[in-house]
């Protein structure tokens, strides 16, 4: 019994040995994959990191796509106060955090600014949107929901662009 145990353990360890502990607890609580979850953030907000003299790609929590510029914060502070002055020129159109949520389409999903920037908050939010285009009929796989969680219309030049999108997000899956 402890042999079968041990092995349970090594298959389950090795399965999820690419996707860090928060976001396969935040992917159970919505039923969507965790590879796939973390593969969409890793496209979202990936950024080169020095992890003890080595460089590894993570994703980066503070961070900004505003108007297809991405900026990477150093602190969480920075980000807030860049996010605030945008909201308080007039300007709501900018992505968010790890999963590079979408302030002005998606403000709701967050009790203010400073939550939004909360890793566990803002994968909540990517998670709960991405479960939702996955329930949708017009993007009822994963492929297409991911493709949707970028670009959710549906005429010809909003599916080719979640279609490219989808396709960057797949290659990082198959990768983890």
């Amino acid at each position: 019994m402890r042999v079968i145990a041990l092995v349970l353990l090594f298959l389950t360890g090795t399965a999820h040995a690419g996707v860090p502990a928060m976001y396969r607890e935040v992917a159970r609580e919505n039923k969507i994959p965790e590879t796939i979850f973390y593969a969409l953030v890793l496209n979202e907000s990936k950024s080169l990191v020095d992890k003890h003299g080595k460089k590894k790609v993570l994703p980066w929590p503070w961070t900004i796509n505003h108007r297809g510029e991405p900026h990477f914060f150093p602190s969480k502070k920075d980000a807030i106060d860049f996010a605030t002055a945008l909201i308080e020129s007039g300007d709501k159109l900018f992505d968010i955090g790890l999963a590079q949520v979408n302030w002005y389409h998606h403000s709701h999903r967050f009790s203010s600014i400073e939550s939004a920037f909360e890793p566990r908050i803002n994968l909540m939010a990517a998670a709960g949107f991405l479960r939702e285009q996955y329930e949708r009929k017009e993007c009822s796989t994963w492929e297409l929901a991911v493709g949707c969680y970028h670009r959710p219309g549906q005429r010809p030049k909003d599916k080719a662009i979640a279609k490219k999108y989808s396709d960057k997000v797949i290659s990082l899956w198959v990768s983890i």
